[in-house]
């Protein structure tokens, strides 16, 4: 299937470049359609994908969404634009966005310590002295590790009704040596999820509101989004990806099988905004569509403006992409040069080469995501108003690295494969 897939891609470059340079995107789309569709067909059954959705935007606009595959293998159910799924650390860029509405009304503050938020301490028993604040956390150079408890804590922390203290006091029943390191805060990079329950603890207790009516209070409701941190109030829980891993033979579900029947609420009687915020997922639980991520790269290309509507301002939008943390060579856990820059809550691309590159002509923040069988990209780029999502729920084949970037070889295809649509 390799060569097939190079061919047809070395015509489309062709057709694209004997066009004229200023033809609109949509031009682009009009003329390439079938031919790009043909190749991501290829890369979807190269990989042997259960399903796939790629989205292009260009000019500011979706001017490209593509569905492949199944996205629950049990009843047939195809992969729609109405599709959502559990797209992992995304989430983490829609958990800033929240934190920095309250950064903007006075009500958090990301370089205080963040004891003084949760009403206990929190410190690295390696440094106690040193504070830890919400800046180290959504940078993810707080010195805090996902410990060996961390696990444990998330599968029965529902069931247990378990405050998230329990899980960073050394002297809390779910605390393992390993949830700090050996790295003091802000000093080095180390890509973590657990903190990130800390910080959808603060905006609940900033907010007086649960995690995930915050978030769909205010920012999935004013975007125009159909998306939620909690199952339960997804509007159709036919439209919900089952994540799944092929092993012993057969299409194997990790999570969101619900085979027609909605959860549960995640929110138990009796809790309190802040007793734990890592029971709604912050760092991964976001259940969303293409189309959905398109919402959220659009505000960023629209600087925090969506709908008529200011959902962070303009220079919370700044915050957000700035580099906060950079790769000197020595401080922080690159993942094999995939990560090399931060921003809050934000992967930053450099196109440091034979690493991180999506497009080469240009570089682009967001976010990735992998959990449970489950790929997923959200990037953008806003001075040329681009961007892209690509997300998978499985495939057969175990992800491997690209041979020319640091991304997975099936995002690097997809990446190559829609590139001509592109303005350039």
């Amino acid at each position: 299937m390799k060569t097939p897939l190079l061919f047809v891609l070395s015509i489309v470059l062709l057709t694209v470049s004997c066009k004229e340079r200023n033809a609109s995107t949509a031009e682009r789309v009009d003329n390439n359609e079938q031919a790009i569709d043909t190749i991501l067909e290829g890369i979807f059954r190269k990989n042997e994908l259960m399903g796939m959705s790629v989205l292009l935007i260009d000019e500011g606009k979706v001017q490209w969404h593509k569905s492949y595959g199944l996205s629950n293998v049990a009843n047939g159910s195809k992969v729609t634009s109405k599709t959502k799924y559990r797209v992992a650390s995304i989430s983490k860029t829609v958990t800033t966005l929240a934190l920095m509405q309250l950064m903007e009304k006075g009500k958090v503050d990301l370089h205080t310590d963040v004891s003084d938020y949760l009403g206990w301490e929190l410190r690295n028993p390696n440094f106690p002295d040193r504070p830890i604040t919400l800046y180290h956390l959504l940078t993810h150079t707080s010195g805090i590790s996902d410990g060996e408890g961390y696990g444990r804590f998330s599968k029965e922390m529902i069931e247990g009704q378990l405050p998230i203290k329990a899980l960073f006091d050394p002297d809390g029943a779910y605390f393992t040596e390993d949830m700090y390191s050996k790295h003091a805060a802000g000093t080095f990079f180390n890509y973590t999820n657990s903190t990130w329950g800390l910080i959808a603890s603060v905006i609940e207790i900033a907010s007086q509101m649960s995690f995930d009516s915050y978030c769909r209070t205010h920012i999935f409701n004013p975007m125009g989004m159909h998306a939620d941190f909690d199952p339960a109030y997804v509007d159709n829980i036919d439209d919900l990806a089952v994540l799944y891993r092929f092993k012993d033979g057969q299409w194997t579900p990790q999570t969101d099988n619900y085979q027609g029947q909605k959860p549960p609420s995640r929110m138990y009687e009796g809790y309190q905004p802040g007793m734990n915020g890592l029971l709604f997922g912050p760092q991964g639980n976001l259940r969303a569509s293409a189309e959905d991520l398109a919402q959220i790269i659009k505000l960023f290309l629209n600087r925090g403006s969506i709908n008529g509507h200011q959902i962070i301002a303009k220079v919370s939008v700044d915050m957000m992409l700035k580099s906060h943390w950079e790769y000197d060579g020595h401080n922080g856990n690159t993942w094999n040069n995939f990560y090399l820059s931060y921003g809050l809550g934000i992967h930053r691309i450099t196109n440091t080469p034979k690493s991180d590159i999506i497009f080469e002509d240009r570089t682009m923040a967001g976010h990735p995501g992998i959990a449970y069988g489950l790929l997923s990209d959200m990037y953008f780029n806003i001075p040329t108003q681009t961007g892209i999502v690509f997300i998978t729920n499985g495939s057969k084949l175990a992800f491997k690295y690209g041979k020319e970037t640091t991304f997975y070889q099936v995002e690097e295809d997809v990446f190559k494969a829609v590139y001509p649509l592109l303005k350039k």
